[in-house]
C-alpha cells in the first residue's frame, strides 16, 4: 500500500483547537473529523453542566463538614476527599470551557494544548489524590471492623490530618513535573499559517525521564494499587456487614424486663451506627470503582498505543476519551454529596439547616 505525507488535524468548529501533526505514514484514524466534531461538542456541553454541579456540590460538602466539626476522624477524611473532588471538578470545568471557547472564538493566540499541563495534568493529580483518600477510607473502615479498639486509639484527628497532607503530596507531585514534560512555547501551525502558543511533549532527556516516572507512578502504580485496595476492602466490608446482620438477626430476643431492654438497646445503637458508617464507605467505594474504569483505560492507552496522545495520529480519539473520563470523574465527585445526604442523618440535617438559613437571609 503506497504511503504519503499527511496532516492530522483536531479541528473543533472554526477556532484554534487544532493540532497539526505531520507524519510520513498514512494511517487510519479511529475517529474521523466529521464524526469527532458533533460528538465532542455534545460531550463538552454535558461536561460543563456536570462540572458546575460537582463544584457546587463539593463546596456544600466542605461547608457542612466544617459546621459538623472534626472531632470524628471520618469527617476529616471526607472533607479532604471533598476538597480534592472540588479541584477535580474545577480543573474539568477549565478544560471543557477552554475547548468550547477555542472552538467558537477566532484569532485566539493559543491552542488547547496549553491546557494539558495547566488543567488536564492537575485533573489527573487531584483524581489520584481522591483515589488515595478513598483507599485510606476503605482500609480504615475495614480495620475498624476487624480490630476496632486498636484502630480507634491509633487513629486520632491529628494523625488523620497528617495522613491527608501526605496523600495530597503523593498524588499532587505530577502537576509541576508536567510543565517540564509539556513546555508551553510558540509553535507554527501550517493549516492556519500562524504561530500560536502551544504545548507538546519535549524530547529533552530530563523531560523524557520525568515522563517515564509519571507513567510508571500515575499509570502503572497508583491506579492499580488504589483500585485493588478499594476493591478488596469493599468486598471484605460487604462480607463483614452481611455477617454482622446475620448475627444480630440470630441473636434477637425479647428481654424480660425494662432494664434488660435498655441494656440491649445500647449496643444495638452502637452497632447500627457502625453499620451505617460501613454502608457509607461501601457506597463511596463502589461508585469510585465504577468511575475509575474509563480513566484507567485512557491512561493505559496513552502509554501503550503509539500516536494515542496530544499531537498523535489518534488525537481525535485521545481528546474525546479524555473529556469523557474527565466527565465521569466529575460525576463521581458530584455523586458523593448525594450519598452523604441520603445515608448520613447528621449531614442531611446540617445541609437542610444551612440552606434554610441562606433562604431566610
Amino acid at each position: 500500500m503506497p504511503q504519503s505525507t499527511v496532516s492530522f488535524r483536531l479541528d473543533i468548529n472554526r477556532g484554534n483547537a487544532i493540532i497539526d501533526y505531520i507524519r510520513t505514514t498514512a494511517s487510519p484514524r479511529l475517529l474521523s473529523n466529521e464524526l469527532f466534531g458533533p460528538l465532542m461538542t455534545i460531550t463538552l456541553y454535558l461536561g460543563i453542566i456536570i462540572a458546575v454541579f460537582g463544584t457546587g456540590a463539593n463546596i456544600v460538602t466542605i461547608t457542612v463538614y466544617r459546621r459538623l466539626g472534626f472531632v470524628d476522624t471520618s469527617n476529616i477524611s471526607l472533607t479532604a476527599l471533598a476538597i480534592s473532588d472540588l479541584f477535580v471538578s474545577i480543573t474539568t470545568l477549565i478544560s471543557v470551557l477552554s475547548l468550547v471557547l477555542l472552538g467558537t472564538i477566532s484569532n485566539i493566540p493559543f491552542t488547547y494544548e496549553i491546557f494539558v499541563p495547566i488543567s488536564a495534568s492537575a485533573h489527573v493529580s487531584f483524581s489520584r489524590v481522591s483515589a488515595l483518600i478513598t483507599a485510606f477510607l476503605s482500609t480504615e473502615r475495614y480495620l475498624c471492623v476487624l480490630v476496632p479498639l486498636k484502630i480507634k486509639s491509633l487513629i486520632t484527628p491529628k494523625r488523620t490530618f497528617t495522613v491527608m497532607v501526605i496523600l495530597f503530596v503523593a498524588g499532587f507531585i505530577r502537576w509541576p513535573l508536567d510543565f517540564i514534560i509539556f513546555p508551553i512555547r510558540w509553535r507554527y501551525f501550517p493549516s492556519l499559517n500562524r504561530t500560536l502558543l502551544g504545548a507538546i511533549a519535549s524530547t529533552d532527556q530530563t523531560a523524557v525521564i520525568l515522563r517515564g516516572f509519571n507513567q510508571g507512578y500515575y499509570v502503572y502504580l497508583l491506579p492499580p494499587l488504589t483500585f485493588t485496595i478499594v476493591l478488596v476492602c469493599t468486598i471484605l466490608l460487604s462480607i463483614s456487614l452481611h455477617r454482622s446482620k446475620a448475627w444480630r438477626d440470630a441473636n434477637k430476643s425479647t428481654p424480660s424486663n425494662a432494664s434488660a431492654t435498655s441494656a440491649a438497646e445500647k449496643p444495638n445503637l452502637q452497632q447500627s451506627k457502625e453499620a451505617k458508617a460501613v454502608k457509607l464507605v461501601i457506597t463511596i467505594a463502589t461508585v469510585f470503582i465504577i468511575a475509575t474504569i474509563p480513566s484507567s483505560i485512557h491512561l493505559i492507552a496513552v502509554t501503550t498505543v503509539p500516536g494515542f496522545d496530544v499531537g498523535g495520529r489518534y488525537v481525535n480519539m485521545w481528546a474525546l476519551m479524555g473529556v469523557v473520563y474527565n466527565i465521569v470523574d466529575c460525576m463521581n465527585c458530584g455523586a458523593n454529596v448525594i450519598i452523604y445526604f441520603n445515608m448520613s442523618s447528621k449531614f442531611r440535617q446540617a445541609t437542610l439547616e444551612l440552606f434554610s438559613r441562606r433562604c431566610r437571609k
